[in-house]
């Protein structure tokens, strides 16, 4: 008898579904997201010695890079800023790290903006879109 069993103990990339603004964005090969507190030291005079780590400000940034469709792109999405006066408009949105297994949200950006965005076309290569974004707030565990 052959019993069979499902490898689940790592978390992969073709396990987890992206969705931006709403609308599950496909062919995304990279979205790399890091928070960081601002953390300051906190000293007394005439003690070099670091006696705590003050976190000042909460910045969470999230570099993509995905596909460029010739039917979708994440300006036709509304998410990309097409322009300053676009940009003027304040639009954000949410960003959003599901399990493909369970269906569950591992982790949520809140509130994202478009920051900085760069398209590579090159020779015999598929056309990519890149963008960094910025969230108010991050939630979730799992990722």
């Amino acid at each position: 008898m052959i019993t069979t069993r499902t490898n689940v103990h790592t978390q992969s990339g073709n396990r987890i579904i992206i969705e931006m603004g709403g609308a599950r964005v496909g062919l995304i090969q990279s979205c790399s997201p890091s928070d960081d507190y601002g953390l300051e030291p906190a000293t007394g005079v005439g003690d070099i010695h670091v006696s705590e780590w003050v976190p000042t400000l909460a910045r969470h940034t999230l570099s993509v890079r995905r596909m460029m469709l010739i039917t979708q792109s994440l300006r036709n999405l509304g998410i990309a800023t097409i322009n300053g006066d676009n940009a003027l408009q304040g639009l954000v949105f949410d960003i959003l790290f599901y399990s493909r297994d369970s269906g569950e949200v591992m982790r949520k950006y809140v509130s994202c903006s478009w920051g900085r965005g760069a398209v590579d076309v090159s020779a015999n290569r598929i056309t990519m879109e890149e963008g960094t974004l910025y969230a108010l707030d991050a939630s979730g565990v799992d990722l």
